[in-house]
């Protein structure tokens, strides 16, 4: 308190006697320099008249008389209007620069310079034109010594009175100190005496202030502490009690001690404890606690042991894992708490057993860390439509989920009643290798067989077999395989290969992960190939739409040709005969009814041209006859002139179909033996349609050279398929299944099967000269 008074005394004297220094020396410089001008402005009255005449003695009396009468000046001079100085009141010659120190402008009648003269000190230089439009002037030096000593003397005074301050300042704030102290000293040394724990007195301190209320708050902590402390001693003899009581409760209870050299031993232990863990009491009694808690679990409990020592509060709930007698693992949930136990810190711990509840809870997280890589799995693979890039993308997802180095994937080909193998990706090992291995799969005999749908771990690999000559990436052999088929609606599509080194193992979560990994990639595999299937047929209709419309301006072109060439010509000529015949028909009548005879058989043949023209667009015969008649006649006309011999039968109760469904079916048949003409090279050529209820089959089947079906629809550039896809589009959209069978040398057959709702039988009797033939 007294240091505090004293700087605040020297502060504010300090910041005082500057402010009125300056106040001071404001006001003294502003008097002086009012005085300088109303000096200079006097004398240069004074001498302007004889500066004028010229008489420079008279001016000189007159600087003079003015630096003895006048207060504070300290020296005199006159510029004449040629700008030399006329007289001047320095006794030891003019200085030669002070003309170039404080110059009046032309446009100036006065001005105030402060100069630093060494012999004299502040001189403040004062500058009036003598004559307004003359260059002459008159400057006055007034001294500033007056002033510096009024500064002087003033701040003397400040700082005598501050010093006063500070010794009445540090006299009082003595006094205060030592009545505000006496109390608190007294107060001090109660404090002291209620901590070294002499609790039977009060606190007495007489007054009203806030010293006095710390006092009466003291002393309802020392009741306080008086009234815990006789309870805690009668919490330290109930506390055997205690602990048996809430052994009651179920719940194995354990009191642990220090040793003295930081080992923690059991002190007490209840039934339920003795039952948790397979001990006796007698073996439990001592035992450290360390040889039961399981080492997962040890650092846990070191942490506990730390928090103790620490003072910190423990944790209330923790789960650790204990060790049976038998060896069995055991979790708890474990509560602890201090006691004072047997008069000594200790600790207490409460045990629950959550070990159903545990594995339960561990089940759960081993359903979603196979649910996230099958995430995964899915987020790799979903949008890939690329076989081998998804199996590759899915192929490193995997390794990185179950921790492994190196893998390949390979899938099974099927072309031509053939099964071939196609390695797809692999990681961690040279392509070369992962070759190898792919093309030795059936070889080795600890490789599962193909028809294998089971998830394999082998773990002990013979030296014969290839696998155990792999290098892992990480320099490590190759010691254990895990084979997981890759299957579909229970067929395996490829196999998933992943291989480990000695420190690498499989768990048995590993193997439950992989088994519905490999049904997810199986499922891509087929979605992937049904997928090129689609693009592929996708291709082919477009091939046929352009094939349909490039066929359908080809038939417009060859009806247009038709007419052009036959029916135009012909009709031009009849129109050419009929004017012939009109012309001559008044000179020669025979001959112009011989020319009509010869016209009208030409009408007959441009008719029937016509008639063949409309027929091929769309034959008359099912319009009016049906399907069968038509089929029949169709098949007679067209193989009768090509040596070929026609075989048609219709078997079951004929029907009349829907018109687009006889068309179709019409159009099958053309189509087919349209080829058969075309390149089957037969002899015979056997048609049947039959009948059977709510169904109708129709074949066509030649004994020709055959084709490959296979490899003329696989042609990428659709030719020689068309035909045979324009059937089966034609099939397909009258909901009809078309079955193509061939063999080199032995003929074709294509088959339709067409399933019918009931349809309202109309039977062919008015056609059976036809069905009859």
């Amino acid at each position: 308190m007294i240091i505090i008074t004293i700087i605040l005394i020297v502060v504010m004297g300090l910041l005082t006697m500057g402010a009125i220094s300056t106040i001071v020396q404001q006001a003294m410089t502003q008097q002086l320099e009012e005085q300088g001008l109303t000096y200079s402005r006097m004398a240069a009255d004074n001498v302007a008249n004889p500066l004028l005449d010229g008489n420079i003695l008279n001016v000189q009396r007159t600087i003079e008389n003015l630096l003895q009468t006048g207060s504070g000046i300290s020296y005199v001079y006159v510029i004449d209007n040629d700008g030399k100085v006329a007289a001047h009141t320095f006794s030891g010659g003019f200085p030669s620069n002070l003309t170039n120190i404080n110059v009046l402008e032309p446009s100036q009648v006065t001005s105030t310079m402060l100069l630093n003269v060494q012999s004299q000190g502040l001189i403040r230089d004062v500058g009036v034109r003598i004559l307004e439009g003359l260059n002459a002037e008159i400057h006055i030096g007034f001294s500033h010594n007056s002033i510096m000593q009024w500064i002087y003397n003033v701040r003397k005074l400040m700082l005598s009175l501050t010093l006063y301050g500070v010794l009445l300042g540090s006299v009082a704030a003595l006094v205060l100190s030592t009545l505000i102290t006496k109390p608190l000293k007294k107060l001090a040394a109660h404090a002291l005496r209620l901590g070294k724990g002499d609790l039977e007195e009060d606190i007495l301190i007489r007054g009203k202030d806030e010293i006095v209320e710390l006092a009466h708050c003291l002393n309802r902590m020392r009741k306080d502490l008086f009234s815990g402390m006789q309870k805690l001693r009668q919490s330290e003899e109930s506390n055997r009690t205690l602990l048996e009581a809430i052994s009651a409760a179920g719940e194995g209870i354990a009191v642990f001690q220090d040793n003295g050299s930081h080992k923690y031993v059991m002190k007490f232990v209840n039934e339920q404890y003795e039952n948790l863990t397979g001990y006796t009491k007698d073996e439990l009694l001592e035992m450290e606690v360390n040889k039961i808690v399981r080492t997962e679990s040890r650092e846990q409990v070191e942490e506990v042991w730390n928090r103790y020592h620490q003072g910190l509060k423990l944790p209330k709930q923790i789960e650790i894992s204990i060790n049976r007698k038998d060896g069995s693992k055991l979790y708890v949930e474990a509560s602890y708490c201090n006691i004072t136990y047997e008069g000594n810190q200790a600790i207490i711990c409460i045990n629950r057993d959550i070990t159903e509840k545990k594995k339960t809870s561990l089940e759960i997280i081993r359903k979603n860390r196979e649910l996230a890589a099958l995430n995964e799995l899915s987020k790799a693979i979903s949008g890939q439509m690329n076989l081998k890039e998804m199996l590759n993308e899915a192929l490193y997802t995997i390794l990185q989920v179950i921790g492994k180095q190196a893998g390949w994937i390979f899938v099974y080909n099927e072309r031509e009643n053939e099964t071939e193998i196609e390695l797809m990706c692999h990681i961690g090992i040279e392509q070369e290798e992962a070759s190898a291995q792919t093309m030795q799969f059936q070889e080795c005999g600890h490789f599962s067989r193909s028809n294998s749908s089971s998830v394999q771990l082998h773990s002990s690999l013979g030296t014969a077999c290839p696998i155990k000559q792999l290098n892992l990436p990480d320099g490590t052999k190759a010691l254990n395989h895990v084979y997981v088929p890759l299957t579909y609606k229970g067929r395996v599509l490829g196999v998933l290969n992943i291989i480990g080194s000695d420190t690498e193992f499989f768990t048995k979560e590993d193997l439950n992960l992989l088994n519905p990994i490999g049904m997810q990639l199986g499922v891509a595999i087929e979605n992937a190939e049904l997928w090129v299937e689609l693009n592929k047929k996708e291709m082919l209709r477009k091939q046929l739409l352009n094939k349909v419309i490039t066929a359908q301006e080809e038939e417009r072109k060859r009806i247009s040709r038709e007419l052009h060439d036959e029916s135009s010509q012909s009709i031009a000529a009849l129109g050419v005969g009929l004017k012939t015949a009109i012309e001559i028909m008044s000179i020669d009548k025979k001959y112009a009814l011989t020319i009509l005879e010869e016209l009208k058989n030409n009408t007959s043949m441009i008719l029937k041209e016509l008639h063949h023209i409309i027929y091929d667009l769309r034959p008359s015969l099912i319009d009016d006859l049906g399907l069968l008649p038509a089929i029949r006649w169709y098949v007679e006309s067209r193989l009768g002139f090509t040596g070929i011999e026609p075989h048609v039968s219709f078997i079951g109760n004929p029907i009349r179909l829907p018109d687009e469904i006889e068309i179709t079916i019409f159009r099958i048949v053309q189509e087919s033996i349209t080829n058969a003409i075309k390149y089957s090279h037969a002899e015979n050529v056997y048609l049947g349609l039959e009948f059977e209820h709510n169904a109708l089959v129709a074949y066509i089947e030649d004994d020709g050279v055959g084709f490959s079906v296979e490899g003329t629809l696989n042609q990428n550039d659709g030719k020689g398929s068309f035909g045979l896809l324009g059937m089966r589009e034609r099939a397909e959209l009258i909901g009809g299944e078309i079955n193509i069978q061939s063999v080199a040398n032995m003929g074709t057959r294509i088959s339709l099967k067409l399933n019918l709702p009931d349809l309202e039988e109309e039977s062919y009797e008015e056609n059976q000269n036809l069905l009859g033939r």
